[in-house]
């Protein structure tokens, strides 16, 4: 979409760093509220923004052959953006207003830091042979779809959401799969053990083998993939391998800024950053949330969805910031699991309900017995609008519990 010569450097109002929901969201949002001038979307990827979630589900299992896309072409066009794909921003200059390209700069009067995150790759041998990947982008899905064609077994490393999930849609396409996670929990980070149990068994049934309580030490071949060892000296045949191992937030490109980094970019509940006229939303913020009077970094379509919107609302000079009981959702298997609020790991967790039941919750504590979250599947939008509205009151657990 880049036309070639670039608008001269005063000529943007508003310039986007990074090519996520997020940054789609707030273009939208700021012209909804009625933000005027031309705004600059400068991202890395090869395609416009894209929503993740099918990434691991739909499209890896090649149910769809249709780019997933936030938004079309037309939409950019139509509200004046200039999207400059597959360009990298080196460097910001917050007293010059302007970013640094590789052959341009960009001068801004708002500037919107929607960097997002980067997989980690775990640090072992042969984890650059072919067909070893991770997954973040559209090409990363297709990538991985592609090999799968011609791969018969492959290893997926992590059990969190994205190994959990892609573990489920290489098996729904016939692909003997194992499951290495250093944890003996699956989705650890959800606190849930009698869910982590039940997933456990779940995915045996469903022909995933689970290489619990080990770390990869390698990866073996000639160039290409052929094998994984583990800690206690496991060798797995594998020709395709996926690495889900979580992210780090992208602030590289800010080292030196004067831009406040902790664990991404800190900003407040609008989403300002310590430097004037300078935001960031999605993945990469660090924000504070006054529900639970803490910061937070979410890494979920939900939260990216949500903040896009309302730091675009900001960014046109309307009311808008971080006021809601975050969620975020998974889908494996045909089951989709959604969580509320802060589900964090050193909560007091009650569960009511089974897997094999078809419906569950869990209730998340925190040190003075009010709800902080909340876990469900299969609830009804009723029951689930209930967990939300006790966790924004700060419902005691006790009380809390439903029926």
């Amino acid at each position: 979409m880049n036309s070639g010569k670039l608008p001269r450097v005063s000529d943007f109002e508003l310039v986007i760093v990074g090519g996520g929901l997020a940054s789609a969201r707030a273009i939208k949002s700021f012209r909804e509220e009625g933000g005027e001038g031309p705004i600059a979307l400068v991202s890395k990827d090869s395609t416009l923004p894209s929503p993740r979630p099918p990434l691991s589900k739909r499209f890896l299992r090649g149910e769809t052959d249709e780019e997933p896309l936030v938004e079309d072409e037309a939409f950019y066009r139509d509200h004046g953006v200039e999207a400059m794909l597959e360009t990298a921003v080196s460097s910001v200059d917050v007293r010059g207003r302007s970013v640094q390209l590789d052959d341009d700069r960009l001068g801004y009067r708002k500037l919107l830091l929607a960097s997002g995150a980067w997989p980690r790759r775990l640090q072992a041998p042969g984890a650059d042979l072919e067909n070893v990947f991770t997954l973040r982008r559209v090409a990363d899905s297709r990538a991985i779809r592609e090999a799968a064609t011609g791969a018969k077994r492959a290893v997926i490393v992590g059990a969190g959401f994205i190994g959990m999930e892609v573990s489920a849609s290489l098996r729904q396409i016939g692909k003997e799969v194992s499951l290495v996670h250093l944890s003996r929990w699956l989705f650890e980070q959800l606190g849930v053990e009698p869910l982590s149990n039940e997933l456990s068994a779940l995915y045996q049934s469903k022909g995933v083998e689970l290489v619990l309580g080990r770390r990869v030490e390698a990866f073996h071949g000639n160039g290409k993939l052929e094998a994984v060892t583990t800690t206690n000296g496991r060798r797995v045949e594998a020709d395709l391998a996926v690495m889900g191992i979580g992210v780090e937030p992208v602030t590289d490109f800010l080292e030196g800024s004067g831009i406040e980094l902790d664990n991404g970019i800190v900003v407040n509940e609008r989403f300002e950053t310590n430097v004037p006229d300078v935001y960031a939303a999605g993945d990469v913020a660090n924000f504070f949330d006054p529900l639970f009077g803490r910061r937070r970094r979410i890494e979920h379509w939900s939260n990216a969805n949500y903040q896009g919107t309302q730091v675009g609302k900001v960014l046109a000079g309307a009311d808008g910031g971080f006021d809601t009981v975050s969620t975020f959702f998974t889908e494996i298997f045909g089951i989709t699991i959604r969580v509320f609020g802060d589900a964090r790991r050193d909560a007091e967790v009650v569960v009511r309900g089974t897997l094999a039941d078809g419906k569950l919750y869990a209730l998340y504590g925190d040190e003075n017995g009010e709800v902080i979250g909340a876990l469900s599947v299969g609830q009804s939008g009723e029951i689930e609008d209930l967990l939300k509205q006790q966790i924004a009151a700060h419902a005691p657990i006790a009380g809390a519990v439903i029926a």
